[in-house]
């Protein structure tokens, strides 16, 4: 077929397919005689879809990691005797499995000391589910604690994360700790007014060891 008969049959399609336009009341995409897309215009009118214009509805790619969050929730205290016992919440949002996780929870008094520190393992949980486990801090009554701090939960296993990933907070930074109406509840944060001082301190000692 010559390329006339190419623009006659394309003429055809187009006067066909802009004839049902009234009916959907909508922009309608059709396959030209030459393989080409057609976009008929609810208005009347039509063009040819260039590849460029294809790849506008597509959203980027998402890596595995990028879609959802893990949520830590502490929903409960008790007083057990001269302790105190929190209990807590990890819901999985994210689109593959935790298979491991286990935190550090550090108990602190208003005055900032830590009393006590413990660990408490998340195992084994699917997308979309949720998993509760208890913490114990022993000697120290619930109205003593200030502040619950989440630390460490490194070598977690979950998603591109492995035993063996070297990486410091790379575990702890894909969870969201949602504070709480029963006590102060955070991820630690490093102050970097303390790792300053620590250094001045060690350089201190340096100077007074080599005199």
């Amino acid at each position: 077929m010559n390329r006339r008969h190419w623009a006659r049959a394309g003429g055809i399609l187009i006067v066909a397919g802009m004839s049902l336009l009234p009916a959907t009341g909508a922009d309608l995409e059709v396959i030209g005689p030459d393989g080409r897309r057609i976009l008929l215009k609810d208005d009347g009118t039509w063009r040819y879809v260039e590849a460029k214009d294809k790849g506008k509805d597509k959203e980027p790619a998402q890596k595995p990691g990028d879609k959802g969050e893990v949520v830590l929730r502490l929903e409960r205290k008790t007083e057990v005797g001269s302790s105190c016992r929190y209990e807590l919440r990890l819901v999985n949002n994210l689109p593959y499995e935790i298979r491991s996780l286990a935190p550090a929870f550090s108990a602190r008094r208003a005055n900032g000391v830590v009393y006590d520190m413990v660990l408490s393992a998340f195992q084994a949980i699917r997308p979309g589910d949720s998993q509760s486990q208890e913490i114990l801090f022993r000697g120290i009554p619930c109205r003593d604690i200030a502040r619950v701090q989440v630390l460490g939960g490194d070598r977690c296993v979950m998603g591109d994360l492995d035993r063996f990933t070297i990486a410091t907070g790379e575990c702890l930074a894909k969870v969201r700790v949602v504070a709480s109406d029963l006590v102060r509840f955070e991820k630690e944060v490093k102050d970097d007014k303390d790792v300053k001082g620590d250094k001045e301190v060690k350089g201190d000692k340096e100077v007074k060891g080599g005199k």
